[in-house]
C-alpha cells in the first residue's frame, strides 16, 4: 500500500506549531524557535492554544485536538511541527477526525511522545509524517548542524536515499545478517508500548522497525523487546532499525537499581538476532545529539551487509 503523501515545504513557507503534549519550558524557547525558522527565511504559525500551560499539559484535550485540526485545514500553512514532546499525545487522538486529515494531508513532525500521533495518522490515514526535531529542538543553541540539514532538506522534498550516520561516530554494527525491504514503522520504545491495546496501536507486519529510547536502562530495554516478542509482533517483522538508546547505558546514567550486569549490545543482540530478519545498531534519530528525521510509513530498504537504511519511496509530493 502506497502512503498518502503530503507536499513538500516550499520556500520562504509556514510552519505551523501545535501544542499536543507536553508545555514549553520558558517563553525564551518558543522565540528562539521562531527566530530560527525567520533567519532560515520561513514564517511560524503559532496556534490558538499552542501557548496554553495546564500542570504538564499544554491545556484541555480539547484544545489541543481543536488546533491540530485546524492547522491541518489552514491552508496558509505548510508543515505542522509539534513544540515538544513530553507527555499527552494519546489524550487528543480519540477527539481527532482522521478523515478530515486526510482530506488536508500536510508534512508533521515531531518525536517522543509524539510517537502515539505518528501510530494513529499512519494507522487511520496512510499520511506519511516524519520523526523529526521539535520546535524546541530548532531553537537550542546545541541544536547540531546536522540535524538542521537533514531536517531542511527531508521537508523541502529530498526524501529518499540512506539515512545519514552519525557525523561524530560513523560506526554501525551489524546485529543480524541480510536484506529485506517494508514500511517504515517505529518511534520512541517506550512511547509505541503505551499504544498496544488501543485501536491505534502500532502494526509491525511486514514493516521495518525503527526505534529509539531515552532513559531507560539495559534491562528496560530488555523488557520491552520481550513484551513485544511475546505479544507477538515481530512475528511478521521484516527488519529492524535501531537509533539513539540516550541515557539507557550502564555507564550513561542507566540501570539502577541493578548493578552492571548486561550491555545494551547485548540485550539487544539476545533479544533481536534470532529473529531471522536483518537487524542493525545504531543510526542517529531520537533523543541524541545528532537527530536524523526519519520518514515513517513509507518503504526502506534494510542492508545489514552495509548497516544502510535506504528510503525507497518519496514521503512528500
Amino acid at each position: 500500500m502506497n502512503a498518502l503523501l503530503a507536499t513538500a515545504l516550499p520556500a520562504g513557507g509556514t510552519i505551523g506549531i501545535v501544542s499536543p503534549a507536553s508545555p514549553y519550558n520558558t517563553y525564551s524557547d518558543v522565540l528562539r524557535g521562531i527566530a530560527w525558522w525567520e533567519a532560515h527565511g520561513y514564517r511560524v504559525k503559532l496556534a490558538e492554544g499552542a501557548l496554553e500551560r495546564k500542570d504538564w499539559l499544554a491545556g484541555e484535550p480539547e484544545t489541543r485536538a481543536r488546533d491540530l485540526m485546524a492547522m491541518f485545514t489552514d491552508p496558509s500553512v505548510d508543515v505542522i511541527q509539534c513544540l515538544r514532546g513530553g507527555y499527552g499525545s494519546a489524550q487528543v487522538i480519540p477527539q481527532l477526525d482522521f478523515q478530515v486529515i486526510a482530506a488536508h494531508p500536510k508534512p508533521f513532525m515531531g518525536f517522543s511522545d509524539i510517537t502515539a500521533l505518528h501510530t494513529a495518522l499512519l494507522r487511520f490515514t496512510d499520511l506519511a509524517t516524519f520523526y523529526g526535531p521539535s520546535f524546541t529542538t530548532v531553537g537550542d543553541p546545541e541544536m547540531s548542524d546536522f540535524t538542521a540539514q537533514r531536517m531542511l532538506q527531508v521537508l523541502g522534498g529530498e526524501t529518499t536515499g540512506p539515512l545519514p550516520r552519525n557525523p561524530d561516530d560513523p560506526f554501525v554494527r551489524a546485529l543480524a545478517p541480510g536484506k529485506a525491504s517494508g514500511r517504515l514503522v517505529g518511534g520512541c520504545l517506550s512511547d509505541l508500548l503505551f499504544t498496544m491495546g488501543t485501536p491505534w496501536e502500532f502494526n509491525l507486519d511486514d514493516a521495518i522497525f525503527v526505534f529509539e529510547e531515552v532513559g531507560s536502562s539495559p534491562h528496560g530495554v530488555d523488557r520491552a523487546l520481550l513484551q513485544l516478542s511475546q505479544a507477538g509482533k515481530f512475528e511478521r517483522v521484516k527488519g529492524v532499525v535501531i537509533g539513539d538508546l540516550t541515557g539507557c547505558e550502564w555507564n550513561d546514567g542507566g540501570g539502577s537499581p541493578w548493578p552492571h550486569t548486561r550491555t545494551l549490545e547485548e540485550v539487544l543482540e539476545e533479544r533481536l538476532s534470532l529473529l531471522g530478519v536483518p537487524v542493525i545498531y545504531k543510526l542517529p534519530f531520537g533523543h541524541g545529539t545528532h537527530r536524523a528525521t526519519v520518514p515513517l510509513g513509507v518503504q526502506a530498504t534494510l542492508d545489514a551487509s552495509t548497516c544502510t537504511l535506504e528510503v525507497t519511496e518519496p514521503a512528500l509530493r
